[in-house]
């Protein structure tokens, strides 16, 4: 009888504790920028007219806060070849930079700044603070 009862204390404490903690969701967001003549890339509102668009488990989503770059960095693009320059926000820290096909990506560990090079000569930055980790 008390292996049914701990088990059963085991069960109410788990279903207690899904029960009253938050809803965790992957930190995904991303930002799309356009080329403006001279100068750094412009962020292009997305289909729903938000400047972002937060991934998670529920799905896509506007997100309405764009990111305080702190850095302006000049890329060759790999698609039209021209240079282009775009706003990151990086934090603190020496990343691991990894250059994969049409992406470059800043690993910081937990934290990565992927730059995709898109076909049209834009970029999306996406910003990624890992799965159940809040922005």
């Amino acid at each position: 009888m008390t292996i049914a009862r701990n088990a059963l204390l085991t069960f109410g404490a788990v279903v207690a504790l899904l029960l009253c903690g938050n809803v965790a969701s992957a930190a995904i967001v991303r930002y799309h920028y356009v080329p403006a003549g001279p100068g750094p890339m412009t962020l292009a509102p997305g289909p729903t007219g938000a400047p972002g668009e937060l991934i998670n488990i529920r799905g896509r989503q506007p997100y309405n806060c764009p990111p305080r770059p702190t850095c302006l960095v000049t890329f060759k693009h790999c698609f039209t070849g021209a240079l282009v320059v775009v706003p990151l926000a990086l934090p603190e820290g020496t990343p691991q930079m990894m250059h994969r096909g049409n992406r470059t990506i800043y690993n910081y560990g937990s934290y990565t700044v992927t730059v995709q090079f898109l076909e049209d000569g834009s970029v999306d930055v996406i910003y990624n603070s890992g799965l159940f980790r809040e922005i």
